[in-house]
């Protein structure tokens, strides 16, 4: 199963959420801001893991994040949705951490 990390707080999270359900994709949410036990295991994810450092180099979070059965990071959600989704709240699709 996947497991995402995010916030209730994020437009790009919110958004994973709904594509997530529509879709029927099954994953674990765990709401760093709702949390202290998600927050600390994020962070300890976060500041272990070179995926981070453009977030961290500008000072962003660096969520939505999703983490497959086998442990990789993929901050490209939609990856795992059948269809785009129609709307998205960030032109990049990722909350703070531009894409190349």
């Amino acid at each position: 199963m996947l497991n995402v990390y995010g916030s209730k707080m994020c437009p790009d999270c919110i958004e994973l959420e709904k594509a997530f359900a529509a879709e029927g994709v099954a994953y674990e949410y765990h709401d760093i801001t709702g949390n202290l036990k998600e927050l600390k295991a994020f962070l300890a994810l976060r500041d272990s893991n070179e995926k981070f450092a453009k977030a961290k180099e500008k000072g962003l979070i660096g969520i939505p994040i999703v983490q497959t059965e086998d442990g990789s990071l993929t901050f490209k959600w939609q990856e795992f949705l059948k269809t785009p989704p129609q709307k998205a709240e960030c032109s990049d699709g990722v909350c703070g951490v531009p894409q190349k």
